[in-house]
């Protein structure tokens, strides 16, 4: 709490100017995740299967990630360490802060940590990687290494990698405000999605990110289990918004004040969004 104090007022002035920052500056990022490993051997890029599509749109304070297949979108207001969702199919909107996320996480991750702890010794192999990969996302003990000619980052423990090549920024500032967005979203979606990774691998691979100013251009988490993950994500990065961009901000902003809107609290949106992915993935 002294630390804290000491550089409190240090602290404050970051805020203001990542908030100015992420007032002044319009970002579009369109996301493709695919999965490489469907199929034997896995298969090239441009053949894999897309598996998810977003768009993350930054403007006036706010970040609004967009998932068309779940008719879902994401606000978050870093300034209020809040995230509101709003389900358009379902016409459904609830909000949850920061906080409140990571006392969720907390309790996923001792979840995890009494899996590990009873697991039993004479494990299967493919219940082995399993485990492994558990622990891997619990306490994740990366060996990074960066490639400055390709701008390509790797950090590998074991069986796990985690890979980015990057871009640098058109101006100051914007790779932290895009990493805090995908810091918080990381957190997010391990509460929101059991079948999501959980998030410190991801927060480490961020902070690497940092270190080097880069913006990530295509990620890759691949992992040896039963079967392998493969996965590929590719980031297309503008720097100005099109029509349609700002008429869907307007209607989500439209949706939040719509009183025919259902609002609920975070726990029954929580279950009703896993009550829907369960019966897609029968």
């Amino acid at each position: 709490m002294a630390r804290f104090r000491l550089h409190g007022s240090f602290f404050a002035v970051s805020l203001v100017a990542l908030t100015a920052s992420l007032n002044a500056q319009e970002m579009r990022v369109y996301t493709t995740v695919r999965n490489l490993a469907a199929g034997p051997g896995g298969v090239p890029v441009e053949q894999a299967p897309v598996v998810a599509r977003s768009l993350t749109l930054f403007h006036a304070g706010k970040v609004y990630d967009y998932v068309d297949a779940a008719k879902e979108v994401t606000i978050y207001e870093p300034s209020h360490h809040r995230f509101t969702l709003l389900n358009e199919r379902r016409r459904t909107i609830t909000e949850v802060t920061q906080d409140e996320v990571r006392q969720f996480l907390t309790l996923v991750e001792q979840e995890g940590w009494k899996k590990l702890e009873a697991a039993n010794e004479k494990s299967g192999t493919s219940q082995i990687r399993s485990l492994a990969w558990l622990k891997f996302q619990l306490k994740p003990n990366f060996e990074a290494d960066f490639d400055p000619a390709k701008t390509k980052l790797t950090l590998q423990e074991n069986d796990c990698l985690y890979s980015a090549r990057g871009q640098a920024p058109p101006t100051k500032g914007v790779v932290e405000t895009y990493l805090r967005f995908a810091d918080a979203a990381s957190e997010l979606n391990s509460v929101l999605h059991p079948q999501a990774p959980l998030p410190r691998p991801r927060l480490r691979l961020n902070d690497e990110l940092r270190k080097r100013e880069l913006l990530p251009v295509v990620v890759e988490l691949h992992a040896n289990l039963d079967p392998p993950l493969r996965l590929h994500a590719e980031h297309t990065w503008t720097w100005q918004f099109a029509l349609s961009d700002r008429q869907l901000i307007t209607s989500w902003e439209d949706m939040l004040t719509d009183s025919t809107q259902r609002r609920v609290n975070f726990r029954q949106y929580q279950q009703e969004s896993l009550t829907i992915e369960i019966s897609r993935n029968r």
